[in-house]
């Protein structure tokens, strides 16, 4: 799944997001999902970007690899962060090997097309032991039922009210553990939602 929206615009991205978190909440809920990580092992950052996020991760003890299917904002990453491993691979992580600790999607699940997303959860439950936690970041919705779409300035998007993303993620083989949910402000259109869930056992 290539992202030639991102591509175009990764120059113009890196200067208006020049940190990894727009607010208290989501530096909160990143902090929480790292101290939620019970084994060793690789946790895998999903849409990465320019790797800001992986960055952080890598400073707070993790072992991380970002992943991203666009190469113009992974030449950015691997610039500003050359010590760091980037993958350039999307969702599925069909090009990320070996076991998996741990995976975090901020804000790049919501290009998943939401009849996909179930599929896409399966594979990460199939990567993860029991316990594993993932953070997902979205966009969210103060209407229950199905994602909606929304006016997303790079590429097709969609935005979720948190009880179908649980939902979702519990037909994927997750269960919620915790969510965050904050309101619109000056920076923030819509509800934003921060959800974290384990790869049940079994």
């Amino acid at each position: 799944m290539t992202q030639p929206g991102y591509d175009a615009l990764a120059a113009r991205y890196a200067a208006m997001f020049p940190g990894p978190y727009q607010s208290p909440i989501e530096h909160h809920a990143v902090a929480a999902f790292v101290d939620d990580i019970r084994a060793a092992g690789v946790v895998i950052d999903v849409g990465c970007g320019i790797g800001h996020v992986t960055d952080d991760l890598t400073r707070r003890g993790l072992d991380v690899i970002g992943c991203d299917p666009s190469p113009a904002m992974l030449a950015i990453a691997r610039r500003t962060y050359p010590h760091l491993r980037f993958v350039e691979d999307d969702a599925a992580l069909t090009r990320v090997h070996g076991p998996v600790a741990a995976i975090i999607a901020r804000f790049s699940l919501i290009h998943i097309p939401p009849d996909l997303l179930p599929g896409i959860l399966r594979l990460w439950a199939r990567r993860l032991t029991s316990g594993a936690p993932v953070l997902i970041a979205t966009q969210s919705s103060d209407m229950p039922g199905p994602a909606t779409s929304f006016d997303h300035a790079v590429a097709p998007a969609w935005r979720w009210h948190p009880d179908e993303l649980s939902r979702v993620l519990t037909e994927g083989g997750f269960g919620e553990q915790w969510r965050m949910v904050s309101r619109p402000d000056d920076v923030h259109r819509f509800p934003q939602v921060h959800l974290l869930a384990r790869r049940n056992g079994g």
